[in-house]
């Protein structure tokens, strides 16, 4: 028996068939059977374009998580590090974006520290 996100995959299939065949539009779905997240994108769509949307619900997820949860820095460290390297992907990176990014590696392995402490 099909989950209920699993049938609405085959719904999804369906329309975007039924779009690609009478309008001439092309996407491209992804799933994540154990998230349940199904994503659909253009088959245009650009990968660095796709990790930043990824990278968007990490961001939301360390915002939502409280501060005093004992991961917390590490993941807002990292993600911020990950945007900063997807915003300058075609473009070099400048003097005080490397700054930064040091910066935030000196937070991360200040709180591994902690933890390793434990």
């Amino acid at each position: 028996m099909s989950s209920p996100i699993e049938l609405i995959l085959e719904q999804v299939k369906t329309t975007l068939n039924d779009l690609e065949r009478t309008q001439n539009i092309s996407a491209k779905v992804g799933f994540d059977r154990d998230a349940g997240v199904i994503r659909i994108h253009a088959e245009s769509s650009d990968n660095v374009q796709r990790a930043r949307s990824g990278l968007a619900e990490v961001l939301e997820l360390a915002y939502t998580t409280a501060e005093h949860h004992p991961y917390w820095s590490i993941l807002y460290h990292a993600n911020e590090i990950s945007r900063m390297l997807l915003d300058n992907w075609q473009s070099e990176l400048t003097l005080d974006q490397i700054g930064e990014m040091t910066w935030r590696v000196d937070e991360i392995k200040m709180v591994l520290g902690r933890l390793a402490v434990k």
